[in-house]
């Protein structure tokens, strides 16, 4: 009797594990039983799908270093904050559930180039950003035509608005109301994919790109259109 008390255990610890493998969700399934208020196996995790869950920079740097990491690269595909886009070991490390499909975009090493963060961490830039450093340590990013759009003061941790229009009055018309927006941080320093918007063929490239980042993962995709025109007003 003594020993069928373990068999009885084990058994029916096997059962509760075969049980709860049968219930559980991939990503996907658990972000969109989420989504239509079904009961997924757990809480859904995000970090990094959009830049409202993102991850600082530093903070990210700071993570890999604790953990002990010291594999890969911190890529701040989100320059206005600051933003790092966390890599896969990261994502599988806290079982993290959606992916931004951003990610699909600037893959080749050509598209970045290298950076020191303020706290003095090695990081990448976009290939496209190009901030001057200014002689009190603070950074200015400008349009291709010279004007100034954001500053990011000596040990700052993210980039702040500089260039506001109409802010000495409004036009007699808004003919120019494109290119006027387009002159603010949060378009003209965009976040892929949206940096590569004006290429070619943008929306094929787009699609096939999100359809084979489906089939390659089985985390739920996420694509970020920032609906933020009363923040820019």
């Amino acid at each position: 009797m003594g020993l069928a008390v373990p068999k009885i255990g084990v058994w029916l610890g096997r059962g509760d594990a075969l049980r709860a493998a049968s219930t559980m969700m991939t990503p996907r399934e658990r972000i969109l039983a989420a989504i239509e208020h079904r009961q997924p196996d757990k809480v859904p995790v995000d970090l990094g799908a959009t830049p409202s869950s993102g991850i600082s920079a530093i903070a990210y740097g700071n993570l890999k270093q604790h953990l002990g990491i010291t594999q890969g690269a911190t890529r701040l595909y989100d320059v206005v904050q600051q933003l790092a886009q966390p890599e896969d070991f990261i994502l599988d490390r806290f079982g993290v559930d959606v992916v931004d499909i951003g990610r699909a975009f600037n893959t080749e090493t050509s598209a970045w180039q290298p950076t020191t963060l303020a706290d003095g961490q090695a990081a990448l830039y976009p290939a496209w950003f190009n901030p001057e450093r200014q002689p009190d340590g603070s950074f200015v990013a400008r349009m291709k035509d010279g004007l100034d759009i954001a500053h990011m003061p000596a040990g700052g941790a993210f980039f702040d608005q500089s260039y506001f229009p109409y802010v000495e009055g409004y036009p007699a018309d808004f003919r120019d109301l494109s290119a006027e927006m387009g002159r603010i941080l949060w378009a003209a320093l965009v976040h892929s994919p949206w940096d590569h918007a004006g290429d070619p063929g943008f929306w094929d490239t787009l699609r096939a790109k999100a359809l084979e980042l489906r089939r390659t993962s089985d985390r739920a995709l996420m694509i970020v259109i920032g609906c933020n025109l009363f923040e820019w007003g």
